[in-house]
């Protein structure tokens, strides 16, 4: 691949964690899946944003991105789950945002 995925630093955004899920945990958990969210999106940020995308289309891309996640789960590595978890998460964000967008929310 050709992307240029320096370090320079965007926007920070801070999130927070309420302290009983911090009691359990996962803060770890969370920075490692955002983390790789982030990288995944960056990655297709040449795509652009999802602007003309329906919301049928993107829920065909979510169930796809579901199977392929079900297809590493017990035969891909740790690393090969997490970013499929996370190109989940992502078109769920933008399946999300495409619901809120045409709701004018």
């Amino acid at each position: 691949m050709t992307e240029n995925l320096n370090n320079e630093h965007g926007s920070v955004l801070h999130i927070n964690v309420p302290k009983e899920l911090s009691a359990l945990g996962i803060d770890g958990d969370l920075q490692r899946f955002f983390d790789a969210m982030i990288y995944k999106l960056r990655r297709n940020a040449h795509k652009g944003r999802w602007d003309e995308v329906s919301l049928d289309a993107a829920m065909k891309r979510l169930r796809a991105e579901v199977e392929e996640l079900d297809s590493e789960l017990g035969f891909g590595s740790v690393v090969e789950v997490l970013m499929e978890a996370a190109d989940v998460a992502n078109m769920a964000l933008i399946l999300a945002n495409i619901s809120l967008e045409h709701k004018n929310v």
